[in-house]
């Protein structure tokens, strides 16, 4: 099963989650049955990735939530770590800012301003990955030995791939054809801390020990293929 976090539904599914690995291993007795559960989090978890330096951060560094909101998705990524028993397995991912197929939120989010506002620090940096090498790295945490990601956390992200927000946005908004605007960031603003911050992430854990190889290193270079792909997606709804 793949759960994105909804703090009004996330804990009854888990709950349910238990409760049917029970019946399915008899409450323990038959382990080998044992589901597989995997969380999908995300980078901005982290927090402000740059108060740790120019170090991508991996698993092992706690993250310092910027918000209410991701304070609660870093408790809900710790009770889901905790459930990992012999009646279900449990693993968590936190994946860089997607990309590919049609787009997804960002494209979304980003192409639909007219014009493009580049809000902020402009030299903010996230950590991207395109879909496809995303879908790859569930099949090998699916595929894996349970007692290899029985537990365990996993950053899925294209090694040195974080152009900053002003590469992403004027890409974007050349390849779309938007017009370019500019504005700093106030205490009025209604955009989320966390946008506002690094988010950089080190996948090496997953290349390591999963054998993982992305794919899609360069979002920059991709971006023409990217908004073409989201254009036409966009025109057949």
């Amino acid at each position: 099963m793949l759960l994105v976090f909804t703090k009004s539904l996330s804990e009854k599914i888990l709950q349910a989650v238990v409760s049917a690995g029970k019946q399915r291993t008899q409450n323990g007795k038959l382990a080998h049955y044992a589901p597989l559960f995997i969380f999908t989090s995300g980078i901005m978890t982290y927090g402000d990735t740059s108060v740790n330096g120019l170090r991508p951060l991996d698993e092992t560094i706690k993250p310092n939530p910027q918000t209410m909101e991701m304070k609660a998705r870093e408790e809900y990524e710790n009770l889901v770590l905790a459930t990992s028993s012999n009646i279900v397995h449990t693993t968590v991912i936190r994946p860089g800012f997607v990309y590919g197929s049609h787009g997804g939120f960002v494209a979304d989010l980003f192409y639909s301003e007219k014009p493009a506002v580049i809000h902020g620090r402009r030299d903010k940096r996230w950590s991207w990955i395109h879909i496809d090498d995303l879908a790859e790295g569930y099949v090998l945490v699916a595929r894996a030995s349970r007692s290899l990601v029985s537990g365990q956390m996993w950053n899925l992200a294209a090694p040195n791939d974080n152009p900053t927000y002003e590469e992403v946005r004027s890409n974007m908004a050349r390849a779309s054809g938007q017009q370019i605007e500019y504005k700093e960031a106030s205490s009025s603003d209604e955009t989320p801390p966390r946008w506002d911050t690094d988010s950089i992430i080190n996948p090496s854990k997953a290349i390591e020990q999963l054998g993982w190889r992305p794919k899609h290193v360069g979002y920059i270079q991709e971006i023409e293929t990217y908004y073409k792909s989201w254009a036409a997606y966009k025109q057949q709804q």
